[in-house]
């Protein structure tokens, strides 16, 4: 069976967290070498943390999650809300509602998944990209490099 790379992540739901989102995902996904991936990855995760930040209250922590296996990498946001994301139609000179249009558009899945009844209210927005065909990841040299990168920038790594 393929190896599956995963790290979770917890982040202040501030102005600040889409970018440091971004920077732990694009430096995992480098890391995992799934640099292919990353480009999209950092431009949906983006997405997903902005709507979470919006829409959950200031004291309650995002949970990121990313997982690599040799055919997609699926990143998860959760958040204290239960308002779920929506594609609502935007007119040309709207300054927000593209996201959820860019997820649906460059993610081969994604969805929404409210959390287990017995956890904190809320949910989490998935998203997934497909890879292409390609060898079985390194996990002898990325689990390593990905935790120590990780631990540095935060402490609520579990591998």
């Amino acid at each position: 069976m393929a190896a599956t790379l995963t790290a979770r992540f917890d982040l202040p739901a501030n102005t600040r967290a889409a970018g440091r989102a971004r920077r732990l995902v694009n430096e995992l996904l480098t890391i995992w070498g799934r640099e292919e991936d990353a480009e999209v990855a950092r431009l949906l995760v983006s997405e997903v943390v902005t709507n979470a930040v919006r829409y959950t209250r200031c004291d309650d922590p995002l949970h990121i999650q990313i997982i690599a296996q040799n055919d997609r990498v699926r990143i998860a946001v959760g958040d204290g809300s239960m308002i779920r994301p929506i594609m609502r139609t935007v007119c040309d000179d709207d300054e927000s509602g593209r996201g959820m249009h860019l997820v649906a558009a460059l993610a081969s899945e994604w969805g929404v998944v409210d959390k287990p009844a017995e956890d904190s209210p809320g949910k989490h927005v998935w998203f997934e990209l497909a890879a292409p065909a390609r060898a079985a990841i390194p996990v002898s040299a990325a689990v390593p490099a990905a935790a120590a990168m990780v631990a540095a920038c935060q402490p609520a790594f579990f591998p």
